[in-house]
């Protein structure tokens, strides 16, 4: 048996997403910031506005990472859309200055819900992570097999969402009282662990977060006033 150092089949795959990483992504609206840049630097901000060369750019292990995350959003929309046959998916929508753009995951109208749900018009965001990320959303140790307390989705995660959330209700005219937060971890938790942490078997690989609005939209409305802040610097040249 030889192990071989330079593969002929089983990094194709790979090399395809990595190549799909040269290409820049536009923004949804063609707008120089992008919702999904919540809460990172000016700097950065500032450099993606400008197409910016990038100085550590993706390499075949971040775009394996990321392209499975992109197969796993692709498919839970296509489940999404036979469950809630009403729902919409990367719905784009802009800031009123038309500064910063995004799109959601999903749109899934409160008519889809059935009589038992409260919480109204829903959009929903899906984040992919290593077991770290998860374990401290959810609150895992997973080598003690113990829960403490869970810190939930990232507040730059909810702020895209939430921003998201913004843009479609000033253009469509509806209200989006709840953000659904999904992850997803590509490390299950063991059966063992799972029956002693008393976790269900869909949730050893996976967790949904409500955030209400008096929660997303102050985050949202803060990071859009930043943002406009940026994109103000840039127009007068300064990064």
């Amino acid at each position: 048996m030889q192990m071989m150092n330079y593969p002929i089949v089983t990094h194709l795959l790979g090399a395809e997403l990595l190549d799909k990483t040269k290409t820049p992504k536009p923004t949804a609206r063609g707008t120089g910031l992008r919702y999904s840049s919540a809460f990172s630097c000016g700097r950065q901000q500032s450099y993606a506005a400008f197409n910016a060369e990038p100085t550590e750019p993706v390499d075949f292990a971040g775009a394996w990472v990321m392209g499975m995350g992109t197969l796993v959003h692709e498919e839970l929309q296509n489940a999404i859309a036979r469950r809630f046959p009403n729902a919409e998916f990367e719905v784009a929508s802009e800031d009123e200055r038309t500064i910063v753009s995004g799109s959601c995951d999903a749109y899934i109208p409160a008519s889809d819900l059935g009589p038992d749900w409260d919480g109204g018009n829903v959009l929903y965001e899906l984040k992919t992570m290593g077991s770290f990320s998860f374990d401290k959303q959810v609150g895992w140790n997973r080598m003690r097999a113990t829960i403490g307390n869970p810190e939930g989705p990232a507040l730059k995660a909810i702020a895209q969402a939430g921003m998201n959330a913004l843009g479609i209700e000033r253009e469509r005219g509806v209200k989006i009282d709840t953000i659904l937060m999904g992850s997803i971890t590509f490390e299950a938790l063991s059966k063992q662990k799972a029956e002693r942490m008393n976790v269900s078997d869909e949730n050893r690989v996976l967790a949904e977060f409500r955030i209400e609005r008096d929660e997303w939209e102050p985050l949202a409305k803060s990071e859009l006033l930043r943002m406009s802040q940026i994109a103000e610097s840039l127009q007068n040249g300064f990064i």
